[in-house]
Order: C-alpha cells, then structure tokens, then sequence
C-alpha cells in the first residue's frame, strides 16, 4: 500500500497534468503574486505614490491592468490542466491567459514566474501548440508595450521579445518531455503489472500442471492396482470357493486352512480398495460429493473464464469409490477440454443424481465439436474407457445455440466382474 502510495505520488509530481493544478504550481502562483504586491508597495513607499513614476501612460491604464488580478484569482480554482477538459473548462484556461497578458506589463517582480506559469498551464491543457503559442504572444506582448515605452532602444525592444519568446519555447519544451517521461513512467508500470499478472498465472498454471500430473499418475496407479491385483485377490478367492464346494474328501484341517485362506484374500481385497479410494486426486483430499466438484469448477476461474455450478438432488453416500471418481474425473476433464480447445468464455457444470448413476454434464459456449472429433482426445478417450468398466457411459453433442455438452453417465456401484464376485 505504502509502494502505491509513492507511485502515485511521483506519478503526479512528475506529470503536471491533471484535474487540478500540481502542488509546485500551486505554490508558485501564490508566491509569485504575494511578491508581486510587496514589491510594488515597496516601491511605492520610496517613490511616494503607488502609480509608478516611469510608467509612460496615464495611471487610468496602469490600475486597469492591475485590476486584471482579480478575475486571475476567480479562474485560478476552477482551471483544468488535462488536455482531456471540457470545452467550459478550457475556455477558463483562456481567460486566465488574457489576464496573465494584462497583468504582465505592469508587474516589478515575479514576470518570468508568472509567464512561466502560464506557459506551462497552456501546454497541460492544449499541447505543445499551445505552449508555443503562448510564448510568441508573451514576446509579442513585451513587443508592443516597450515599443510604446519612449526611453527603450527599439533594438533592445526586439531583443527582449525574442528573449522572453525563447524563455516561453524552453518552458514548453521542458513541460513536454515532463509529460513524456511521466507516459513512458506510466507505460512502463502498466508493463510491469501486466508482467507480474502473467508471471502470477503462469506460476498457478505451473501448478495446476504438476497437481494434474500428480493426480495422472495416482489415477493410473489406483486403476492398476483395481484391475490388476484386485482382479487376482478376487480370482483367488473364487478359486477357494469352488474348490471347497468340490472336493467332498478333505479333512477339517484343510478346511480350515481354505477356509482362512479366503478371509485373508478377501481382507487383502479390502485393504486393496482401500488403497484405490485413498489415490484419488489431490482436490478431492477433504472433499466429497458435490463438494470436491463445485471446488474443482470454482479453481477454473483464476483461468479467466467463468464458471457456474448446480447440483440436483442429494449425494448419495453409498456410491462407490472409484464411482465418484470417476465422476469428478468427468467434470475435471469436461473442464479441461473447453478450456484447451473450445475458446469458451462461460463454462457451466451440473450435476444431477438419478436412480442408480450420477449424470455429469459439462456445457461450454465455444466454437464446438463433433462427436468423433471429441472422442479423438487422449483424456476423453481414457475416461471414456474408465466409465465403460464401470458399466457407465460418456456422450457429447453441439449445443443449438453454440458450444459442447459433455455428458458422463457414473453408475452408483461399478458393474465389474471385481464387483461382481465380492
């Protein structure tokens, strides 16, 4: 907070534009004419009357071009220094100009602080051109009054113009590059915000790639081991099974001993299945249900588009493990699939509990996709395959009005040959 506040701060001491005039500014108007009156009083102190003795025209003259100080004051409050004004505004910024002309030829002190003002006043609010402007009409002014002024060289006259135009040049040109280094400075904190937005996304989306490649690779072992050694716990158990029933002629104490081989098999299986609901992936650790997926949806708007979530019905508590993984694989890879190829803004996720199986639906407003095209993917491709075991089903289509639904049908309880036996 206190790094904004600084660069706000220099921001606008070194841009003097802006709605109202900069502190220096400020400061040097105020302080330009408070010496501009002590002087002329104390020259007239000394002179013994406040109409100066050299002024060349009658003093009716001398206290109207005075007098232009008050509409400065009037206008100094409500002047613009942004190029981007209103027209009343700017109109304001004129009128101070005019009165900056007619108080010029009579101040004793403070002429080049005030024309300074002026001139930079004038290329805040109408660029270069208007600084410029400004400067040749102070020359011009000067040109007029000394030529007017009988004990003035006319070639000193015409010196002190081109000097007071030059001064007015290099108060522009040095406001100019102000307001140029400020732009560069301004452009230059912009990049570095939009630098740092982007390093922030691409360490979340560096993030987000390990946490999926993690979740791969524990859905990959879970699947392993729920066809592989599963299959082999269930095959042994069968296996007792039917050579208890077979064989008439054993004694007690091969029976026994099958008898506990199938408890410990079937323990074996349990512990089993225990493992392959504990390698579900990492954003379902804590969550459950409707809950891990609204929490999966919600990550995916730190990716830039907008998702919603709604959910139908209650979560059943008896689904199966590798069920409900299955079903938030679904709404994991349905998301991940408009994010990747279907340019969607808007992502929608519902899911709805039926009689007997969970529907997943993930609908996008991309570009769309045909059904083969969207079956091609190696991730749909797996799921696909993943829901088929589990005697589900996965379907996709275009939406009427632009997009893809991807649907995913999850059984509450697998229709497995391994469930089957158990």
């Amino acid at each position: 907070m206190i790094r904004r506040f600084t660069n706000r701060m220099n921001a606008r001491f070194l841009d003097p534009r802006g709605p109202s005039a900069p502190a220096p500014a400020r400061v040097l108007f105020w302080l330009t004419l408070s010496s501009a009156a002590v002087a002329r009083v104390a020259v007239a102190h000394f002179e013994g009357q406040f109409f100066p003795v050299d002024f060349p025209h009658h003093p009716v003259t001398y206290f109207a071009l005075w007098a232009s100080v008050v509409p400065m004051l009037l206008l100094w409050p409500l002047l613009p220094w942004t190029p981007e004004a209103s027209g009343r505004d700017k109109l304001a910024s004129l009128g101070f100009l005019v009165t900056t002309y007619a108080l010029f030829p009579v101040l004793d002190f403070g002429v080049h602080s005030l024309m300074f003002l002026a001139v930079a006043h004038a290329v805040c609010v109408f660029g270069k051109v208007g600084g410029a402007a400004t400067s040749f009409t102070f020359g011009l002014v000067n040109l007029v009054v000394q030529t007017l002024h009988p004990k003035i060289p006319q070639t000193l006259v015409l010196t002190n113009a081109a000097v007071l135009a030059a001064f007015g040049l290099g108060v522009t040109a040095m406001v100019s590059l102000l307001i140029s280094a400020a732009e560069r400075a301004r452009r230059t904190r912009e990049l570095l915000t939009e630098l740092a937005e982007a390093h922030h996304a691409l360490r979340h989306y560096a993030a987000r790639t390990r946490e999926l490649a993690v979740a791969e690779e524990r859905t990959r072992m879970a699947r392993e081991m729920h066809d592989s050694t599963g299959h082999y716990l269930t095959a042994i158990n069968v296996c007792l099974a039917n050579a208890e029933r077979s064989t008439t002629e054993l004694s007690d104490r091969s029976r026994e001993d099958i008898g506990e081989a199938r408890e410990l098999a079937k323990e074996a299986l349990a512990e089993t299945r225990r493992w392959v609901r504990a390698l579900k992936p990492l954003n379902m650790e804590g969550r459950t249900g409707f809950e891990a997926i609204r929490a999966l949806t919600e990550t995916f708007v730190e990716t830039g588009v907008t998702t919603t979530f709604h959910a139908d019905g209650v979560w059943p508590e008896d689904m199966d493990g590798e069920s409900e993984l299955a079903a938030y694989r679904a709404a994991q890879e349905g998301l991940t699939n408009a994010l990747r190829h279907s340019g969607a803004d808007r992502i929608e996720v519902s899911v709805s509990v039926l009689p007997g199986s969970v529907l997943v639906e993930v609908a996008d407003n991309g570009s769309g996709a045909s059904v083969d095209a969207a079956a091609s993917g190696f991730g749909l491709s797996a799921l696909s395959e993943r829901l088929r075991i589990l005697g589900g089903e996965l379907r996709g289509h275009d939406r009427p009005g632009g997009g893809f639904v991807l649907v995913a049908e999850v059984p509450l309880r697998p229709a497995t040959a391994l469930e089957a036996h158990t």
